[in-house]
């Protein structure tokens, strides 16, 4: 499904599309949705995952934010397995050296306003490329003038420019430790990911 829709693209462009436009807009957002999905490692929408995962030090981190709950968490002998859920991405006290099997729920009914802007405005500029670009021109030049377009806005195809690939990076997994020596113990502790999922 798509994360922004043909609403979206005309919010952007300040104009009602045609009927022509339209049918290649909805195509090229659930291109431009699959493009930002594969970048961000993020699915967004409701929905159920199914992992294998082995604990490490008794930590098993998910993926798909935000997490809404966690349907089972097995051993690939079918046991269930004790855990703790921190209430976010995380299953604490998870001591089984098996591989396991966690079901869990995750995503949100309303897509981030970034992740929208980002989809809608890919398609909002493959539609208003120059006829030039599109047809895979990537420079020409008239007498003394030369014109140059960016890699990532030739040809009739939805790309993601280097800001919009930042902004999709940014929900990927991001891992914040603290850790210090005491003695000759090493203590050390998990925090939660700096995204803008808020955990």
């Amino acid at each position: 499904m798509a994360l922004a829709t043909i609403a979206d693209v005309e919010a952007r462009l300040g104009r009602e599309l045609t009927t022509a436009e339209e049918a290649k807009a909805t195509a090229w957002l659930e291109d431009a949705s699959a493009l930002f999905v594969n970048k961000s490692e993020q699915k967004f929408e409701l929905g159920e995952s199914t992992v294998r995962v082995f604990a490490k030090d008794g930590v098993v981190r998910l993926l798909q934010r935000p997490v809404i709950a966690i349907v089972s968490v097995e051993d690939v002998n079918g046991a269930a397995v004790d855990y703790t859920w921190d209430g976010f991405q995380a299953l604490f006290n998870v001591y089984s050296n098996l591989p396991l099997k966690v079901v869990y729920e995750h995503g949100s009914a309303t897509i981030p306003e970034a992740v929208v802007a980002v989809v809608a405005g890919m398609v909002a500029r493959t539609l208003s490329i120059a006829p030039d670009a599109a047809s895979g021109i990537t420079k020409q030049t008239t007498g003394p003038f030369t014109q140059e377009y960016a890699s990532w806005a030739v040809g009739s195809q939805v790309m993601l420019s280097p800001a919009e690939l930042a902004v999709a990076m940014s929900y990927r997994k991001k891992q914040i430790g603290t850790a210090s020596i005491l003695g000759n113990k090493r203590y050390s502790r998990m925090l939660g990911d700096a995204t803008h999922f808020g955990n």
